[in-house]
């Protein structure tokens, strides 16, 4: 980042309420007070507490989706919090029923100006794509389940 408004413009376009920047000697925190109806949406809605990630992505198998139904796979979650992109660079986004190996490249997620590939765990079979292109996804949000 080059300036201070490049911090100012992450932050609104990404709707976040607190950003914490440290580099080198210098620091930044960005707060916003959360509309209190926001914070019962967002409470609602959540799965889970975020857990602390050190940029590995996390999985997990045969999970309960929302409506109950259960799910045979493993899910691939959002290892951070950014801009969802099905395409990655020339290649076509993944599909439902497109086979997939172990460390291909299932999408790409944008934060801070950087795109973070995100991987497939295992060999199998794209059974579910949650997130659409384009869209703000949250850390731990599965994207896909991989059979």
């Amino acid at each position: 980042m080059n300036s201070l408004n490049d911090y100012g413009d992450l932050f609104e376009r990404l709707g976040l309420t607190e950003l914490s920047v440290k580099e080198g000697d210098f620091e930044l925190t960005l707060k916003k007070k959360a509309d209190i109806s926001e914070a019962v949406v967002v409470r609602e809605n959540a799965e889970e507490p975020p857990q602390k990630n050190n940029n590995v992505i996390s999985i997990d198998g045969g999970k309960t989706n929302p409506k109950g139904q259960s799910k045979q796979g493993t899910e691939v979650k959002a290892p951070l919090l950014g801009i969802f992109y099905g395409k990655v660079g020339e290649k076509e986004p993944v599909k439902v029923g497109d086979k997939v190996k172990k460390g291909d490249c299932l999408c790409t997620i944008e934060a801070m100006k950087m795109l973070n590939e995100v991987l497939s765990p295992i060999d199998g079979e794209i059974v579910e794509i949650s997130a659409k292109d384009g869209e703000l996804v949250e850390y731990n949000q599965m994207l896909f389940v991989v059979a």
